[in-house]
């Protein structure tokens, strides 16, 4: 065993000389170059080569790229200066000052429209980024958000060693919310990439199945990685990875009551971390030493690590090493015989259960949320291929049809009854479109209740069922209708805002007014002023920043019924980037089928229907809002 630890160990002297040695000639190409764009172009690439090894080094040299690139207006390089820095603080531990410069990387790719590949990957190298942060921040639906925006550009260009760590990174969030399996899952898939793309980053692949293993209860599985892992370190430094490594590695001796080895590895994870500065790998570090000396009943050491420990959790935000560190400060305290401290720190402890709280509930929304959003995939593909499967049986129907008709009728009576089928086809296309928009809201509305009952808010949630088993009895009144009264609609209409009230926490008002002149039989087709509606509060006063507010006017101008939809969002430009820029599999069709709908109404009634979508603009054109006008031929309910 000694033999390989000697070996890993001149691996890793002879690594470190290596990035010495490129380090050196990227500064004497540097030194030797005149040209602005050259020099720019050679600060950035040093910047990077330090992100395994010092931050600061790692600042330093893209904040000279930076200076460089804006004197010279030189957007691809500003664009990596901006990344490397906020890579670097990441390193640091300054969650709050990378997200600020990857916000700002964000957005110059985006105001640039830079579509070629190279920015499509600094793009996505962001998304990545920002997907670790939130991570340790526990706030890990917007890590998993991020790092599919990213995966999603890595697999439509095949990118393979990026691609290997993505899995890894969508592995740690699985981790972070106790999916084990799923976990497991993504981390052999980026290590058997890892392991064809002989990529640098194995090691971390290599630890983090290690742990899993460990806590799966199989300690010579993960032995079998760890020490994998070390060697891969040996090649590829990364004082990050081997920090977190030696901290795994001490866990799977503690199992084993080997503390003092143990110890050791905790201290080596300790130098590690120091190296760089990585506050949040330190945190669990100072938190297992001071475990290990608790144990051994000695006290003041223990002490003194739990301490470092509870600094870094405040400073971070990190809930869980928090409250463990609360709870072993008072456990040290009632040893000592200071039972006022001890009972200090247990109340500390009792008030940071409701933070963690929080944080556990939210691991498991999450848990639900991807649940419903694939069964929604499998619902979707399954709507699909029935589409299809209609389309095919509609296509030979017609031409049944069609041959039928020019076989017997083909004079007068021809006409007339290919004009009958058509309306019947018509008809029942008009059914199949309506019946279509119902699956969507129906799993929006079950992930919310879930939410809430999640979240132990039992009032929210009886309301919440209360008004969507109305809205679903409705639906289901309205489905064997073809025409509704328009104050049914307003029903309806009333009762999903309400329900998104609800689910979304009151961040947005709405009113809706309806003219008096218009009579109390005036009918309009039912539901469909709803995906409008809807695609207001999802797209519309949700992305907005502050309180929303939709407003649903109908009136009557001659023979025309007019609906009008009105929202203060972000405006329908916006929005438009918004969805282009997510992750999301799920794709909405129901302004599409909205759309197919009044085409076929149109052809049903022979007469003509306006919609209009436009943005509202403020004086200074710039955005407040969006509204829809639908305008109908006045139809009545008959008795």
């Amino acid at each position: 065993m000694k033999k390989n630890y000697c070996l890993i160990f001149l691996l890793f002297l002879f690594s470190v000389y290596s990035q010495d040695r490129k380090q050196d000639s990227l500064r004497l190409l540097l030194r030797n170059t005149g040209n602005v764009a050259k020099q720019t172009a050679i600060l950035n690439t040093l910047s990077d080569s330090y992100k395994t090894s010092d931050p600061y080094a790692m600042q330093s040299f893209a904040k000279q790229a930076l200076q460089l690139a804006k004197k010279t207006n030189n957007l691809k390089e500003e664009i990596i200066a901006y990344q490397n820095l906020g890579a670097s603080e990441i390193i640091l531990g300054n969650y709050d000052h990378s997200l600020r410069y990857f916000n700002l990387t964000e957005q110059k790719i985006t105001n640039a429209d830079c579509r070629d590949i190279e920015m499509q990957e600094i793009q996505a190298k962001t998304f990545g980024s920002k997907g670790i942060i939130y991570s340790e921040q526990n706030n890990y639906s917007q890590a998993l958000q991020n790092n599919f925006k990213a995966l999603k550009i890595y697999e439509k260009h095949d990118r393979q060693i990026p691609l290997s760590k993505i899995y890894n990174n969508i592995g740690v969030i699985y981790r972070s919310i106790d999916d084990q399996d799923k976990a497991l899952v993504y981390f052999i898939k980026s290590y058997r990439l890892q392991k064809k793309v002989q990529s640098s980053t194995l090691g971390i692949s290599c630890s983090n199945i290690g742990l899993i293993y460990l806590k799966q209860n199989f300690p010579e599985k993960a032995k079998k990685f760890f020490d994998e892992g070390l060697k891969e370190f040996g090649k590829n430094p990364n004082d990050r990875g081997l920090g977190e490594l030696y901290n795994s590695i001490s866990q799977y001796y503690i199992l084993k009551n080997q503390f003092q080895t143990a110890k050791e590895n905790l201290h080596k994870a300790e130098q590690s971390f120091q190296k760089i500065g990585d506050q949040f790998g330190l945190s669990d570090t100072y938190l297992y030493l001071a475990e290990i000396y608790f144990n051994e009943n000695n006290l003041d050491d223990s002490f003194k690590n739990v301490n470092k420990s509870l600094a870094i959790s405040k400073k971070l935000d990190l809930p869980e090493t928090y409250m463990k560190s609360e709870a072993l400060l008072s456990k040290i305290f009632d040893e000592k015989g200071d039972k006022e401290n001890a009972l200090i720190h247990l109340k500390n402890f009792n008030d940071g259960k409701d933070k963690l709280a929080k944080i556990e509930n939210s691991k498991e929304r999450i848990k639900i949320e991807l649940k419903f959003e694939s069964e929604k995939q499998q619902m979707e593909q399954k709507e699909k291929a029935d589409t299809e499967r209609m389309k095919w049986l509609l296509g030979f129907s017609m031409l049944g049809f069609f041959l039928t008709g020019t076989f017997f009728f083909y004079r007068h009576r021809e006409k007339e009854k290919t004009i009958l089928l058509q309306k019947q086809l018509t008809e029942l296309q008009h059914k199949a479109l309506h019946l279509q928009m119902n699956p969507h809201f129906v799993f929006n509305c079950l992930a919310a209740i879930s939410s809430f009952i999640m979240q132990n808010d039992k009032e929210d949630a009886v309301k919440y069922l209360a008004k969507f088993s109305k809205l679903m009895r409705l639906t289901l009144d309205f489905s064997k209708e073809s025409l509704i009264t328009i104050d049914k609609e307003i029903e309806a209409l009333r009762n999903y805002l309400e329900l998104e009230q609800l689910r979304f926490n009151k961040k947005f008002d709405f009113e809706i007014i309806k003219d008096p002149l218009i009579e109390d039989d005036t009918a309009l087709p039912s539901l469909l002023l709803q995906p409008y509606v809807e695609n207001a509060v999802i797209h519309g006063v949700i992305p907005k920043a502050g309180k929303g507010f939709i407003k649903i006017t109908f009136s009557q101008r001659d023979d025309v019924l007019v609906c009008e939809i009105e929202d203060n969002g972000v405006g329908i430009e916006t929005s438009r980037k918004l969805k282009e820029s997510s992750v999301k599999i799920h794709k909405s069709m129901a302004l599409e089928i909205s759309k197919k709908r009044l085409q076929t109404l149109e052809e049903l009634i022979k007469k003509k229907i306006h919609l209009t979508i436009e943005e509202i603009k403020t004086e200074a054109n710039g955005s407040k809002g969006t509204k829809v006008t639908l305008k109908l031929p006045l139809e009545y309910i008959k008795d």
